[in-house]
């Protein structure tokens, strides 16, 4: 067994708890859009420029053929681990029965949390073909890799372009087994506004917490802005991340979402961590001499924020002094605030990080597993 073999074991053997590990933040790709093929009627498919119709002159030219929406901005490296490539050669996490084994049997996983890796359309201008789009993604998603094994959950997909369209697509699929959460990707529409209340209202219904993942951020028509403007490169966006879920958490708690929707509970995975406690003193403290504009607000901000708000831990702050990270945590009593992520098959993943293994195990207990068990509908 070589070295790097050999500590990965080691990580493995010391990440796992006698309660489990639930990951809830797994990425399924497709290798095509292809495999869209059997959940599409023909308009769509022509639509798409897939199935039968794919044709190759128009795939070349510079209009006229379908792209799909894809982020401005490139990692100079891989956003994929090149050792998560398939057996046979396919994009990581591509195959159900090799991720399975390279990492739920490997990190003793008892459940892992699938968000389509591949991409939306949430934020494309043609609502009507992202609807299909979004549609067919959701059960291809559903018939290849939650019936392929019983730890698998996924969430699902909807429009948050339409919420209307949103609401019947929860109600289509939203009550199937294994199905654990709604992903609602960001458009330039803040989270707290009214526009988006009747998924809210059904989510609640339904008992599905909303997943807050990035992917449209700079992509299609209706992407959100990062604060101030576009990025310029990849580390720059990439670093900037938490700025908008730091804007969407002061959203959903001044405009009254959490009031309105009190056992609703938002997870951003793949934001950060450690900006929450600047986040909630700072919302606080405006709170206390402004609270007469927000009258609906019966309790501090960032007692909604604990209440209603989950954390993916993917990808982790790491201070040069580890510990410093769990007093940060511990300040503002976030230990039930964060849900454990690996974010396989990307490039900046987590698992085994070593800095959880300086946790109290008490600690670790409700990171790796009863967080999300409490979070998720399983």
């Amino acid at each position: 067994m070589n070295p790097s073999t050999k500590e990965s074991t080691e990580l493995a053997e010391k990440v796992k708890m006698s309660t489990g590990l639930i990951d809830c933040d797994v990425h399924p790709y497709m290798n095509s859009l292809e495999e869209l093929v059997p959940y599409l009627d023909d308009a769509v498919q022509k639509q798409l420029n897939i199935g039968r119709f794919k044709d190759g002159l128009l795939q070349n030219q510079n209009n006229g053929a379908f792209e799909f929406p894809k982020g401005r901005y490139a990692n100079p490296g891989h956003v994929l681990r090149t050792d998560a490539i398939t057996p046979l050669g396919g994009v990581p996490g591509s195959d159900p029965n090799f991720l399975t084994k390279d990492l739920f049997d490997r990190f003793n996983t008892t459940y892992g949390i699938l968000n389509i890796g591949h991409g939306t359309m949430g934020a494309y201008h043609n609502i009507d073909l992202a609807s299909a789009y979004t549609r067919a993604a959701n059960d291809w998603l559903y018939d290849t890799w939650v019936e392929s094994d019983h730890r698998f959950r996924m969430s699902m997909e909807v429009m948050p372009v339409d919420p209307q369209e949103s609401v019947k697509e929860i109600e289509r699929i939203g009550r199937k087994p294994g199905i654990t959460a709604i992903n609602l990707r960001m458009i330039n529409v803040p989270f707290g506004k009214r526009h988006f209340w009747p998924i809210y209202e059904i989510a609640e219904e339904y008992g599905l917490p909303i997943i807050v993942h990035p992917d449209s951020e700079g992509t299609a028509e209706y992407a959100p802005g990062q604060a101030i403007g576009p990025a310029s490169t990849y580390i720059e966006w990439h670093s900037t991340l938490p700025i908008v879920a730091i804007r969407q958490v002061a959203s959903l708690v001044f405009e009254g979402v959490f009031e309105k929707f009190p056992k609703l509970k938002f997870a951003f995975i793949e934001y950060g961590v450690a900006w929450l406690p600047h986040v909630m003193w700072r919302l606080d403290k405006n709170w206390k001499a402004l609270r007469k504009e927000v009258p609906w607000l019966k309790q501090p901000p960032s007692e909604y924020i604990r209440r209603n708000i989950r954390l993916g831990t993917q990808p982790i702050e790491e201070p040069y002094r580890p510990n410093d990270l769990l007093e940060l945590i511990q300040m503002v009593n976030a230990e039930d605030m964060l849900l454990f992520c690996s974010d396989y098959p990307h490039w900046d993943g987590d698992v085994g990080n070593r800095i959880f293994l300086r946790f109290p195990a008490d600690v670790k207990r409700k990171i790796y597993f009863e967080n999300a068990l409490k979070t998720f509908r399983f």
